[in-house]
C-alpha cells in the first residue's frame, strides 16, 4: 500500500503547483538565540523551445517549537527536479521531507538522526506514488535546519548551502558547507564505478560535450550528472544513492547569511561572489525578498550571456539574515508562538500553512556521510553600508559611535526589518515576529 502523507495545505501537490504563484515576503522568526530574516525566490528556466515549467521547489517550515527538552528546530530545503517528472518529484519530495525529519524528532531522534532517516525515507516514500515514473527522474535535495545555537545541513546533489560569515571590520567569507555530488569528486565516482556504473560526458559525433556523467556500461543511460538524488532508481544500481551528507556548524556571532541555492544559481556564480553580492546588496539595507529576487535575475542575465541564450536552468534561492545572540533566547521578547509556521515553495511562490501532523513513517537505510566547510572567499566587494536615517536622534547617535561594530549594525537591521514587517503569521504572535 503506498506512504500516505498529510499535505500541508490539505491539497494534493499536483493541484497546488499551478496555484501558488504569489510572490514570497520577508518573514521573520526569533528561534532561541538565533534571530532570522528570511525570504525565497524560484523561477522557471527556458530550454530550446522557449520558456518550460518550473522543476524547482522551495521549502520552510517550523518543525519542533521550543519546549523545555529541547531546542526549536527550523528546517530550510531547495529540491532541482530534473527529467520528466522531475517538478512532480520535486513537488513531492518538498512537501514529504519535512514531515519525516519531524516524524524522527517527536520519536526522540537528533536532529543529525532525523536528517539522515528522511532522505531514503522520501525516496521510498517518492517510489510508491501512484503514477509517478522516478525511473529517470529525480531530484537533488539540500536542507538546512537550524536546531538550537547549532545549522546542520544534509545534502544530496548539486543545490548547495553557503554560510556568509564577517572576519574583521570589512570582510565577508563565504562557506560552503556542502559538495557538489558529481562524478568529478573523487570518492563518487570510486563508488559509481564500484557499482559497475560508467563515467562519461555526452558524445556528439565523437565529440565530448558538457560535464561528466553516470551511464549503464551498455546502454547510453540514465546520463546522470550527479550521483546523490532523490528518485532516479535506473541510476541507483549504479551507485548513486539516496543517502545525504552531513554537516553539522555551530554558530557564531559572526555569521551573518545563510543561502541555499539551486545550480542554476551557481552555474556561473561563485560561492564566493553570492555571498559578495547578498552583503553588497544587503548592507544598503535590502530586504533578504528583494535580495532573493536580484539573486535570481542576476544568475539568469548570466545564463543569457554566457550560456548561450537559448537555455536558461530553474534558479532557485532561499536567503536568510541571522542575528546570533548567546544571551538572548527569546522568552522575553514577543507572545510564542500557538503553532508551527511552514512553506512550500511549488514551482515559482511559497505559501503559509500548518504543519502536517505526525504520520506513519519508515526510516530508509544508509549511512551519511559528513561534508567539509571550505572558506570559498576572501573579502565582500563592498564594506558595512550602515543606513542612516533622518532622525536627529539616529543621527546624534552615529555620530556619538562612529566605530559602531558589525554585530551593532546586523541588529539594528534586523530590528528595523521586523518593525515593518507585513508578514502572514502575524496573528500567531502578540508582536511581529514569532518567537519558538
Amino acid at each position: 500500500m503506498p506512504l500516505q502523507r498529510k499535505s500541508a495545505f490539505r491539497k494534493p501537490v499536483r493541484v497546488l503547483k499551478p496555484e501558488l504563484d504569489a510572490a514570497n515576503r520577508t518573514q521573520a522568526l526569533q528561534a532561541g538565540n538565533v534571530k532570522l530574516c528570511y525570504a525565497a525566490c524560484t523561477q522557471a528556466g527556458a530550454d530550446w523551445i522557449g520558456d518550460k515549467p518550473n522543476q524547482d521547489c522551495w521549502a520552510a517550515q517550523v518543525l519542533r517549537p521550543r519546549d523545555r527538552a529541547a531546542a526549536p528546530v527550523v528546517l530550510f530545503g531547495v529540491f532541482d527536479g530534473h527529467g520528466d517528472e522531475g517538478g512532480t518529484v520535486a513537488a513531492e519530495a518538498a512537501e514529504a521531507l519535512p514531515g519525516e525529519v519531524q516524524d524522527s524528532l517527536w520519536q526522540g531522534d537528533t536532529v543529525e538522526e532525523a536528517l539522515s532517516a528522511a532522505f531514503p525515507a522520501t525516496h521510498a516514500f517518492l517510489l510508491q506514488q501512484p503514477g509517478l515514473d522516478c525511473s529517470l527522474s529525480g531530484c537533488t535535495a539540500v536542507v538546512a535546519a537550524l536546531a538550537g545555537d547549532c545549522l546542520v545541513v544534509a545534502n544530496a546533489g548539486d543545490s548547495r548551502c553557503i554560510i556568509g560569515r564577517f572576519e574583521g571590520a570589512n570582510e565577508v567569507a563565504a562557506f560552503e558547507l556542502t559538495n557538489d555530488h558529481t562524478p568529478c569528486l573523487m570518492a563518487e565516482a570510486n563508488r559509481v564505478l564500484a557499482s559497475g556504473g560508467r563515467i562519461g560526458p555526452f558524445t556528439v559525433e565523437g565529440r565530448s560535450v558538457g560535464p561528466p556523467r553516470v551511464w549503464e556500461r551498455a546502454h547510453n543511460a540514465p546520463g546522470l550528472c550527479i550521483t546523490r538524488s532523490l528518485g532516479d532508481t535506473r541510476a541507483k544500481r549504479l551507485g548513486v544513492t539516496a543517502s545525504p551528507e552531513l554537516l553539522s556548524l555551530p554558530l557564531t556571532v559572526d555569521d551573518r547569511y545563510l543561502a541555499l541555492v539551486s545550480d542554476g544559481i551557481t552555474e556561473f556564480i561563485s560561492s564566493g561572489e553570492l555571498v559578495e553580492l547578498l552583503h553588497a546588496w544587503a548592507s544598503t539595507g535590502v530586504t533578504p525578498d528583494e535580495v532573493a529576487r536580484r539573486l535570481v535575475r542576476e544568475a539568469r542575465k548570466r545564463w543569457k550571456e554566457r550560456g548561450g541564450g537559448d537555455v536558461i536552468d530553474d534558479c532557485t534561492a532561499i536567503i536568510a539574515y541571522i542575528v546570533y545572540d548567546p544571551d538572548d533566547d527569546g522568552t522575553g521578547a514577543g507572545g510564542r508562538a500557538s503553532g508551527a509556521g511552514a512553506g512550500v515553495g511549488l514551482g515559482g511562490g511559497g505559501a503559509g500553512g500548518k504543519a502536517g501532523g505526525k504520520g506513519g513513517k519508515g526510516k530508509g537505510a544508509g549511512k551519511a556521510g559528513a561534508a567539509g566547510v571550505r572558506r570559498v572567499s576572501q573579502h565582500a566587494a563592498n564594506g558595512v553600508v550602515r543606513r542612516r536615517g533622518s532622525s536627529i536622534r539616529r543621527q546624534a547617535a552615529a555620530a556619538a559611535a562612529p566605530t559602531e561594530t558589525w554585530g551593532e549594525w546586523a541588529e539594528q537591521m534586523w530590528s528595523s526589518l521586523v518593525g515593518a514587517l507585513p508578514w502572514s503569521l502575524t496573528h500567531r504572535s502578540k508582536r511581529r515576529v514569532i518567537t519558538i
